[in-house]
């Protein structure tokens, strides 16, 4: 197993559970950052209601764990901000003011996305904010290319429409919006699943990669979760990807912003250096659970160091919900997924590096504690994964509490 480094700054903020989870891991070259939000060491909420306060906050502490790595805010080739929003921000402004933590940045990047939801994990709680960094071996800064699409709403300098470090490549939450703001096909979720992934195509181009170097595909789509209402649009973007496809996760949403978006979409890509595809491998075991309209995705895929897993889930092989409702078995069953796909890898829980957890129920400890106490049971080994944990008000089918994916390392 490669080797990996566990950040933690003195005096951080805590979520006030005791759960064996990091602030940030380091592992080959890539730095793997928590989300980020304005709590203190007690775990108390710190300027609550208050989204640009909490957002400096969370800039500071990403800045914070990136120094235990010799890092800077210049080495992000990723950010995903979740931010409590029903329509009344202005994610043009908020943009900006992250962007003016990269003042001094000598060079173009992160990509970003920006995910807006009824609520976070604590009452008050505005933001949360996610990072990957990449830093050489020898702690050099790694030279990155980067790309924007003109037919995409300019991003606040130096945010990218996407980017390339090495053999990855990471793009910004992509939407069916263009240059002016305008929508196309508004409040069309299949319309406009059929505009943003030719744009995600078109960015990977500009780096000398394609769709089909896909690892990781998000979906932040708007959506009541059924099945009816998102099955025909999961249908038009799986057309664009060859089979076996990449991981997915997919995120029910009441809302994206402005109103009529109904897509935003992000992905991990990974090709050569020297033009290559890269081979991978890709799993899915047996009797795991499908979903009810064939798709391309994989449950696993191992690229280079890298492992990337679906959004797991508590579903029968034939897509029924299973404990309907009931957050602690369906974690532990999505948790009993992971590990079931990892196994086929060769890999255990020891070898997470970061976990993500989508759950219904609403900002409140209790809530937040009966998915995250069931779910980092399963690392018993330091250094524990970083983790982002965010409430939503439903997932993809009725009864369905938790979605949780993860990234590993060989």
């Amino acid at each position: 197993m490669l080797p990996r480094r566990k950040l933690q700054p003195d005096g951080h903020w805590w979520v006030g559970l005791d759960v064996n989870a990091s602030q940030g891991v380091q592992c080959g070259p890539l730095i793997f950052l928590a989300g980020q939000v304005d709590l203190d060491a007690s775990a108390v909420q710190q300027n609550p209601g208050d989204l640009s306060a909490q957002a400096d906050a969370a800039m500071g502490h990403i800045y914070s764990v990136l120094r235990e790595a010799k890092a800077e805010l210049s080495d992000l080739v990723k950010l995903t901000v979740f931010y409590v929003s029903a329509g009344e921000v202005s994610e043009a402004e908020l943009l900006a003011q992250l962007a003016d933590f990269f003042a001094s940045a000598s060079k173009p990047g992160p990509a970003i996305t920006m995910v807006p939801v009824p609520a976070l994990a604590f009452p008050g709680m505005m933001i949360e904010i996610e990072g990957i960094a990449m830093r050489g071996h020898n702690g050099d800064p790694l030279p990155r290319a980067a790309a924007w699409d003109p037919e995409c709403p300019a991003l606040p300098y130096p945010f990218a429409h996407a980017v390339r470090c090495g053999e990855m490549l990471f793009t910004s939450g992509i939407t069916a919006e263009n240059a002016d703001g305008a929508i196309a096909c508004p409040g069309s979720l299949l319309e406009q699943s059929r505009v943003v992934l030719p744009k995600i195509d078109r960015l990977l181009g500009q780096l000398g990669a394609d769709l089909q170097d896909s690892v990781k595909t998000n979906v932040f789509n708007v959506e009541p979760g059924t099945a009816d209402e998102w099955g025909s649009p999961a249908l038009t973007r799986a057309a664009f990807y060859n089979e076996p496809g990449p991981a997915a996760t997919g995120i029910s949403l009441p809302y994206l912003q402005p109103a009529g978006l109904m897509l935003r979409n992000d992905v991990i890509a990974m090709r050569g250096l020297d033009g290559s595809r890269l081979p991978r491998q890709h799993v899915w075991p047996d009797q795991h659970w499908d979903w009810p309209v064939h798709l391309p995705y994989r449950h696993g895929i191992a690229c280079g160091d890298l492992v990337f897993l679906g959004g797991q889930v508590a579903l029968s092989p034939k897509g029924d919900v299973l404990h309907d409702g009931e957050m602690s078995p369906q974690t532990s069953i999505s948790m009993e997924n992971i590990g079931r796909v990892l196994a086929e890898l060769g890999l255990g829980f020891e070898h997470v590096v970061k976990v993500n957890s989508f759950y219904t129920g609403g900002a409140g400890t209790d809530v937040l504690r009966s998915n995250a106490e069931v779910r980092f049971s399963n690392f018993v080994t330091e250094p524990g994964p970083v983790s982002t944990g965010v409430p939503v008000p439903y997932l993809a089918y009725q009864g369905m509490v938790t979605e949780i994916d993860i990234i590993a390392m060989r």
